[in-house]
């Protein structure tokens, strides 16, 4: 590494730099949250890439091997550079809500929530709707954008509703961050608690047969106030990664 390049980057966590741009965040979101210009961010990664190369054209070719990774270690990396992304857009959302863009905040729960309500009913849509993939020109951070400019349930619904393409898109934005969310639990130190909010949520908006509040705290064996707890802190979760992690197009 250059000498200049080390003075250029000291104080920067370029590890964290590169763990946030695999996970899908956008430069200007990676920029806000390690303190850096976002024009950066783009020369941290490429400057990380290089660095390994040159590391690895340095090693003795005698000991240098061909590394074949399995399919469970591909998966291992990459929750773990999932999880990495999910705890970041937690905590990001998490000092929103503290800061004076509590409002803002606030409004992407409500959102979560109609979105969690309304999961089955946008997936049989999109089941039973036809129609090209070349009409699917929006980002779901697009649509994500567009409900955060209305107060207005019934109309926010309406407008994913009235369009296949949209209903789709946001589908299967929702079950993407729900995956991520689940690898999140898994790896948390308290895997048992997040595991048991992640299947709260489930139980009350994703699965087939939906449960209420009391089915559910028979089911967990808990009380039904410990139930809403749970998908207080569950929904807070989605919400952190359903608009947090900026830029995700899922075309």
């Amino acid at each position: 590494m250059a000498k200049q390049d080390r003075e250029k980057f000291d104080g920067i966590d370029v590890g964290k730099v590169s763990s946030l741009r695999d996970a899908g965040w956008s430069d200007e979101a990676i920029a806000e949250e390690v303190g850096i210009e976002a024009g950066m961010v783009d020369e941290i990664v490429i400057h990380q890439n290089e660095k390994k190369k040159q590391e690895s054209e340095k090693m003795d070719p005698q000991q240098s091997r061909l590394v074949i990774l399995t399919d469970e270690e591909l998966k291992k990396i990459y929750e773990r550079a999932a999880v990495i992304g999910a705890q970041e857009a937690m905590k990001r959302f998490e000092q929103e809500r503290k800061s004076e863009n509590g409002k803002r905040a606030d409004r992407r729960l409500r959102n979560t929530k109609l979105l969690l309500r309304n999961y089955r009913m946008l997936k049989k849509h999109a089941e039973n709707s036809v129609f090209r993939r070349a009409q699917m020109d929006e980002s779901a951070f697009d649509i994500l954008e567009s409900m955060m400019k209305s107060r207005d349930n019934d109309v926010i619904i309406s407008s994913i509703k009235d369009s296949a393409a949209r209903t789709a898109i946001m589908v299967s934005h929702v079950e993407a961050m729900l995956g991520l969310y689940a690898a999140f639990c898994e790896k948390s130190p308290n895997k048992e608690i997040e595991c048991r909010r992640y299947d709260v949520v489930w139980d009350m908006y994703i699965a087939e047969d939906n449960l209420s509040a009391k089915e559910i705290a028979q089911k967990k064996n808990m009380s039904k106030e410990n139930v809403y707890v749970d998908l207080r802190v569950a929904v807070e979760r989605l919400a952190a990664l359903i608009f947090g992690v900026d830029g995700l197009n899922v075309q």
